[in-house]
């Protein structure tokens, strides 16, 4: 498997699935890796390479095929968009098979800036141009596997692509991960959870807002931020004003391990999942929190985004809103919070990582055998 970020910061966890997924089913598994340094470990059974990150374009890339090309490998597994780039390389020089494992609309997201004050500007000419590089890319693929289903509908027009989406595995986030400590921190409390950073230009300022107008109606809930920070510049001095009296209502968590997430969920109230419709793949995604908080039986608001959409309106698990609308937010976590009891009986059936992995072995049997 060839990764186009750090493996380890943040730990990339559908490599890290998918590859443990392969090594258990009896492949011999190496992750290849930019890191900040050059090594080799072994982590959980699967063999890493790191490759040490140049500050010189394309020095980074003629490492990694470097190491991917004295590998003598069966098949090449690239995620996101670089990898897909390298695999032009390695088909001509290896004749070998290779999956695409694409987690993104790549030419929306790159061709799109988010600013500060929320400002988006989109350049057509890169999306166009993204578009165009990965079709050439596409040319050497054997199989695509993507996340969402709008991105299934787009590629498999040209290549056999399949949907795996990001469930968690069960062993990490279900309703049983209990943990006394979070839940004497929580004691008393209406809890509120957004999992993951919160930067300003995200929108997020919206959700800050509305956790202040629930202050007003409950004056002890509880705002975590679990696995990040909310960071200091870009605010308005609205929400700089929020940040700074109602500190009490903050709990605000740093770094936390992937594995050690759940807890801070499954003793939670309500999940936030908010993404602004800035761009296509924003209007497309499904976020890993999604499913995490799923999985921990937490009652999501989350925006009213088609892909989002289905999935709530499916599992009856949380209700939808208008993620520019700091009012209409607030509505509906107070809503949650005050019939917790109903949103508790919907709890659904979780959707897991090992839902995933039948169709992961099936398609690593048919590209080897063939």
């Amino acid at each position: 498997m060839i990764c186009d970020r750090d493996f380890f910061k943040p730990f990339d966890q559908r490599v890290w699935k998918e590859a443990i997924t392969l090594k258990n089913t009896g492949y011999d598994i190496h992750i290849i890796t930019p890191h900040s340094n050059s090594y080799t470990k072994e982590i959980d059974g699967l063999v890493v390479h790191c490759v040490s990150k140049s500050n010189i374009p394309g020095v980074t890339a003629l490492k990694i095929l470097n190491c991917a090309l004295k590998g003598n490998y069966d098949l090449f597994h690239c995620h996101e968009i670089d990898p897909l780039l390298y695999s032009i390389i390695l088909k001509f020089l290896t004749g070998k098979k290779i999956i695409w494992d694409c987690h993104e609309d790549y030419p929306s997201l790159i061709s799109t800036k988010i600013r500060l004050n929320g400002d988006v500007t989109s350049k057509p000419g890169l999306e166009w141009l993204i578009s165009l590089i990965i079709r050439i890319g596409l040319l050497n693929i054997s199989a695509i596997i993507t996340v969402v289903p709008p991105l299934v509908k787009r590629y498999k027009r040209i290549k056999p692509t399949f949907l795996i989406p990001n469930f968690p595995k069960s062993e990490l986030f279900n309703q049983k991960c209990y943990s006394n400590d979070v839940k004497n921190i929580y004691l008393n409390r209406k809890v509120i959870v957004y999992q993951g950073g919160i930067k300003a230009g995200r929108g997020l300022g919206k959700l800050l807002l509305a956790v202040e107008i629930i202050i007003q109606k409950i004056p002890n809930v509880l705002f975590v931020v679990v696995g990040g920070e909310i960071e200091d510049s870009g605010w308005n001095n609205q929400v700089k004003t929020f940040l700074n009296k109602n500190k009490n209502n903050l709990l605000i968590t740093g770094w936390v391990e992937h594995a050690n997430v759940a807890p801070y969920l499954v003793h939670a109230d309500v999940g936030v999942v908010l993404n602004r419709a800035t761009h296509y793949n924003n209007l497309i995604g499904l976020p890993n929190k999604l499913y995490e908080y799923m999985a921990c039986g937490l009652p999501v608001v989350a925006s009213n985004m088609p892909q989002m959409a289905n999935v709530i309106k499916k599992h009856e698990c949380g209700i939808l809103v208008d993620p520019e609308n700091e009012t209409n937010i607030a509505e509906a976590i107070l809503k949650i919070l005050y019939n917790q009891n109903t949103y508790n009986e919907k709890k659904k059936k979780e959707l897991n990582w090992e839902m995933c992995e039948k169709s992961l072995k099936k398609i690593y049997l048919e590209l080897l055998k063939k």
